[in-house]
């Protein structure tokens, strides 16, 4: 399996390691080196990229073209309409045009109404923050190697193109994740640290300073990945974490 995805990704620059040689790799200033954890989900949406497009460079170049068309407030708001769609909540509270983020979110805090998770007050957490362990990958590994993919540090976004997971239950779809992951690239200098069949995880550049902001990442993050409140009794502690930690973890069922 890994040498399918190797031979996939050969136009990047990548490296393919031994289960028993592999060790964390050292954070690069200019670059983000990318734990890629073969799995055939993965290669099955690789697989489908290139069946569509050709080859995955190809796929990549024309799902491009539609991050650079898209704003990160119109990926919310489609994330979110898709959410709302089998739900039995009236037809015009689930009406999201011309609605801005913050009209976005509480269309779909209607979800969740009346759950103490929504509470926005910010609140002290103990929790700690996520670190990848040898462990960690080692207890997620599906093949007898990993691959670790390098790309500049200004093209980070465009990892979920390049690996795509994603477009299948709550995981939004892998154009939508890079359009998400550009718009946290430039406001905080997100570095894509590790990505599995089912998740990815970042470390932050820079922390939200205000509570307000804080609180704007944290209700971007939930509606990005619902599964991050898991660990976090509401909103307002999950938004305490931001300002203190780096590392977030993206898990979907």
């Amino acid at each position: 399996m890994v040498e399918e995805l190797s031979n996939y990704l050969k136009k990047c620059d990548i490296e393919v390691v031994a289960a028993e040689d592999f060790t964390v790799p050292a954070t690069k200033e200019d670059k983000h080196s990318i734990l890629v954890l073969p799995s055939y989900n993965i290669l099955e949406m690789i697989e489908e990229a290139v069946d569509e497009e050709g080859s995955l460079s190809d796929y990549v170049h024309k799902q491009l073209e539609e991050v650079h068309g898209l704003s990160v407030e119109e990926v919310f708001r489609r994330i979110v309409k898709s959410r709302l769609l089998y739900t039995d909540i009236e037809s015009e509270l689930k009406s999201l045009e011309g609605k801005n983020f913050e009209g976005i979110y509480q269309a779909y805090s209607l979800i969740w109404e009346g759950d103490e998770l929504l509470n926005e007050q910010l609140s002290q957490t103990e929790t700690e923050s996520f670190l990848i362990s040898e462990k960690w990958v080692q207890d997620r590994l599906q093949d007898d190697a990993l691959i670790v993919l390098e790309l500049p540090k200004a093209s980070g976004y465009e990892a979920p193109l390049w690996v795509p997971m994603g477009g299948y239950n709550e995981c939004p779809l892998p154009v939508y994740q890079s359009v998400i992951v550009k718009h946290w690239q430039e406001a905080y200098g997100i570095k894509i640290l590790a990505v599995t069949e089912d998740t990815w995880i970042f470390q932050a550049g820079s922390r939200p300073q205000t509570y307000e902001e804080a609180i704007k990442l944290a209700k971007e993050h939930f509606i990005f990945c619902q599964y991050v409140l898991d660990e976090f009794p509401s909103l307002g502690h999950y938004a305490d974490y931001l300002m203190k930690e780096d590392v977030w973890h993206f898990w979907w069922d």
